[in-house]
């Protein structure tokens, strides 16, 4: 077994809602990039908490409340509790910011919670990770065509 080095235990944020294809490859690459570019233990609550609707295995769902495990705000109550384990939220702003980050990143300045905003090293993402272009990469943060990148 290797000896793996972890430093910090981090809370990623990124957008989700909109085009949620393209924000969960988005969430992807974060995570990505958090554990590999900074040796974080990362955790993301829309990572599981929120799934795409044809999945129909989430907590919280915007698309049908039949699906709706939790609720918005008992997902949001969890995700809190555990942003205040950790030892700060990372901010991935590559996309911008939603609703959710912005309301996120008050949470942390009310509570006086340790946070950064950060982008995907792209660079780095490309050449520690070999099914991951730079391309790929690019096209998923800047909104282009990514079909073409994936493997049959």
């Amino acid at each position: 077994m290797n000896n793996i080095n972890v430093g910090l235990v981090v809370m990623i944020e990124s957008p989700y809602s909109g085009d949620i294809d393209r924000n969960i490859r988005y969430l992807h690459l974060t995570l990505f990039d958090s554990m590999i570019n900074h040796d974080e233990c990362a955790y993301a609550s829309h990572a599981y908490m929120t799934q795409h609707p044809r999945h129909k295995t989430f907590f919280v769902s915007d698309y049908d409340k039949k699906w709706d495990v939790l609720s918005r705000e008992g997902a949001i109550t969890r995700s809190q509790l555990m942003r205040k384990r950790c030892d700060k939220t990372v901010f991935y702003t590559d996309r911008g910011w939603s609703s959710g980050m912005k309301s996120a990143k008050k949470y942390c300045e009310d509570n006086s919670l340790p946070y950064e905003e950060r982008s995907v090293d792209v660079n780095q993402l490309s050449d520690k990770i070999s099914f991951l272009s730079k391309d790929f990469c690019e096209a998923v943060i800047n909104d282009k065509p990514y079909e073409e990148f994936f493997m049959n």
